[in-house]
């Protein structure tokens, strides 16, 4: 396994608290809902505005206002791997969503398993945890309460993957037109209430309308437009014809698909097939179901945080939670839920500049032939010192063209630092050297880390780069069309402030001080009784039971 490889790294970990509630006291069921790339900021922006689900929780439950992702590059593999392990990147192994192997020097994706193959398609390569180290809630789960199960089902396999930890019962996550699926890293076929779902899902898909129009108690957004290279990106365009009664699935239907509230609705559906054909919560133990609804990240990502597509989605989100409630509430009446988000988010940098932020973009391709070019022409040389990455978050060297040009490792190092910290976009740039020097030990206020400290939470020796990087605040990386409106994945607070809902025996009410989200996991093991594997957060206080 690659997780026997790499447990060189040695981190500062925080001992988890000695386990209080009775066993008794566990709930048959716990649901763990993380809302992709749900920030503090769409709460506290649509959250006064609504009246299902969110608002419940809200009201309901113990709410952290003020909860942080305490590490460096804020995506959704690393968010996800946080949240039920209790651990940073730099534990659990998922810096990124993609890094580079440094046996090979290729790029890899953090959930890709060649070995594994999807479960609907036994000719195609597939998906697995292989990359991810340790352990997390479900295991500890398992392993100490017998007969309990752990399951996850996400629009995003690297979602419902991170989420079910090592040895799941199951995970699920939504593949196209075929519907959800899994891989032969956990069972061998599809069970029959999922191939039952994904055959009626496959005949709506390609005979109804999947039109998206405002709905009518959503209000306005922003309306709004942008040209890029020739491309027009639209705010305010619905309604949006996503696919229409009786049109064939073409190329693009999957990616439109995504980028609607649809995404969600069939991630709903999905889940109620799962609480049914395995009976979550009627058996003698604790189950553990946990579901990512990945839309809310797509439309972001395409519109933006303040259109009115973003705040139709927070509508129609409100809804789907709400289904999910009274579903939870009237059929398993004890059960526990659990709400956060695996990274926050930030508008549009030409919305932002509008209204008089510092909003700039950084363009990668021009940003990385600059920085190619002035390392060429420093050390005298006509080869790319850097291996070429997607982002320029994580700097690696190309270590067979140092070498054949007889050139110095630190010397360069150093120079594309300082070349780094000149750029108007950067706030920093650490070595991989200075921070394997860096405790990333989670002390003091999660508002105040350090970018230091951030991105050591985020470096894994044998994964990162030779130099991480992290950009100013308002600088977003990317443009269309080929990258996307607004990004997210830096360390800056709007990227790392989401919301934590805890909701079920506890008495409900706000809670203002900072935490962790790696918090979340220990203080669900806390509750439910169990001891907790190595852990970088701390057990909180939910205060009094009802």
């Amino acid at each position: 396994m690659i997780r026997s490889a790499l447990v060189a790294l040695v981190p500062a970990l925080i001992a988890a608290p000695a386990p209080k509630s009775a066993a008794s006291a566990r709930p048959r069921l716990v649901v763990v809902i993380s809302v992709d790339q749900f920030s503090a900021e769409l709460m506290q922006t649509y959250g006064p505005e609504l009246s299902g689900g969110l608002a419940r929780l809200r009201r309901e439950g113990v709410f952290f206002t003020e909860a942080y992702h305490d590490h460096g590059f804020t995506e959704t593999g690393p968010g996800h791997s946080v949240l039920l392990s209790g651990r940073f990147p730099a534990h659990t192994g998922i810096v990124e969503n993609r890094w580079i192997d440094r046996a090979t020097g290729k790029l890899v994706y953090c959930v890709e398993d060649a070995t594994a193959k999807a479960l609907h398609a036994p000719a195609q390569a597939s998906a697995s945890n292989a990359r991810f180290l340790g352990d997390g809630l479900g295991d500890w789960l398992q392993a100490q309460v017998p007969g309990s199960r752990v399951f996850a089902v996400s629009g995003k396999d690297r979602a419902a993957i991170l989420l079910a930890g090592r040895r799941p019962t199951a995970a699920y996550w939504f593949t196209g037109p075929a519907g959800f699926t899994s891989s032969t890293a956990y069972g061998d076929h599809l069970p029959d209430w999922l191939l039952r779902y994904d055959h009626s899902l496959s005949e709506r898909l390609a005979t109804d309308s999947w039109l998206w129009s405002k709905d009518p108690g959503t209000p306005e957004g922003r309306t709004a437009q942008w040209t890029f290279g020739g491309t027009v990106v639209r705010n305010g365009a619905l309604p949006r014809l996503v696919q229409g009664a009786g049109m064939p699935l073409d190329k693009g239907f999957e990616t439109r698909f995504r980028r609607s509230p649809f995404l969600d609705t069939v991630t709903l559906e999905a889940a109620e097939a799962l609480l049914n054909g395995e009976k979550l919560g009627h058996g003698p133990s604790t189950d553990l179901l946990a579901i990512s609804f990945s839309a809310t990240d797509y439309i972001g990502h395409t519109y933006g945080s303040l259109g009115t597509e973003m705040r139709d989605q927070m509508h129609r989100l409100d809804r789907v939670l709400g289904r999910l409630l009274d579903r939870i509430q009237k059929q398993h009446p004890g059960a526990w839920v659990v709400l956060c988000a695996d990274h926050g988010g930030v508008d549009a940098p030409e919305a932002l500049a509008d209204q008089g932020f510092p909003a700039r973009r950084l363009l990668i391709e021009p940003f990385m032939a600059a920085f190619q070019a002035d390392l060429r022409a420093a050390f005298k040389v006509d080869r790319d010192l850097l291996l070429h990455t997607p982002e320029p978050n994580d700097i690696y060297l190309d270590d067979a063209v140092v070498k054949a040009a007889n050139l110095d490792r630190g010397d360069i190092l150093r120079w594309a630092q300082a070349w780094l910290k000149a750029r108007p976009e950067v706030a920093d740039a650490f070595t991989a050297e200075e921070l394997k020097a860096t405790d990333p030990a989670a002390t003091g206020s999660p508002r105040d880390s350090s970018l230091r400290v951030l991105l050591r939470r985020s470096f894994h020796p044998e994964r990162s780069g030779d130099l991480l990087m992290a950009v100013k605040p308002f600088v977003v990386i990317g443009t269309p069309p080929a990258d996307y409106l607004t990004n997210h994945g830096t360390p800056n607070a709007y990227d790392r402030r989401v919301p934590m809902i805890f909701w079920g025996p506890w008495k409900g009410g706000e809670r203002r001080e900072p935490v962790r989200t790696v918090d979340l996991a220990p203080t669900l093991a806390r509750e439910l009784g169990l001891k907790p594997g190595a852990v970088d957060g701390k057990a909180l206080d939910l205060g009094p039971r009802k």
